[in-house]
């Protein structure tokens, strides 16, 4: 069962400068990779990272989560993962297009930011529970295999959880980390209308 938890209005909120830093380079290196490439990624849109980004510091700040374990399912360039990570969280994203995957580990090098990348499906191996939801997906590639094996862990091993559903799909979202989570484990969620929803297990 999930319960949200209130979040704070972030409007007007100060970021640190490590932070402004990185979302600056990593929207020109995010411009330049969408117009200079040849096939479109069509499942590629990135999320408010100032906003994110205030959302897991405040997380951080006041101890909301249970633990440092954090997880990005869909990491893209890697701009959320390398926040949590500055933030101090053990970061690590699942992404399923290789050339994202290259280009978060080529930007988390440059900066100096220690957060892991893992190449795969932010869905479980054992996908029979939960099929009648991912039939339902429509932007989320639910053929590739799983990158819990690789990444050595499983998602019960995460304290905080982030995801940027396509919209009409945040339940199916939900219903994965409801089934798969860890009691008292966090999912934060970005609905591209820079409207964030913490939701916790219980």
């Amino acid at each position: 069962m999930l319960k949200n938890v209130p979040l704070p209005n972030f409007d007007g909120a100060s970021h640190p400068d490590e932070h402004l830093e990185l979302i600056e380079e990593a929207n020109e290196r995010v411009d330049a990779f969408t117009k200079n490439r040849r096939d479109t990624i069509h499942n590629f849109v990135v999320s408010d990272f100032e906003l994110v980004g205030a959302a897991i510091g405040w997380l951080v700040e006041n101890r909301i989560a249970c633990g440092d374990a954090f997880l990005e399912w869909g990491s893209g360039f890697g701009v959320v993962t390398m926040l949590a990570a500055i933030e101090g969280m053990e970061a690590v994203g699942i992404e399923v297009e290789r050339d994202l995957i290259d280009q978060s580990r080529l930007l988390a090098e440059d900066f100096g930011i220690d957060a892991e990348f893992v190449e795969g499906s932010f869905l479980p191996d054992d996908r029979s529970v939960i099929e009648s939801v991912i039939q339902d997906f429509e932007n989320v590639d639910i053929d590739s295999p799983s990158a819990y094996e690789a990444l050595g862990k499983s998602i019960d091993e995460f304290d905080l959880i982030f995801a940027f559903p396509w919209p009409g799909e945040q339940g199916y979202f939900a219903a994965i980390f409801d089934q798969f989570a860890a009691d008292g484990a966090l999912l934060l969620t970005y609905d591209g209308r820079n409207q964030l929803r913490l939701q916790r297990r219980e």
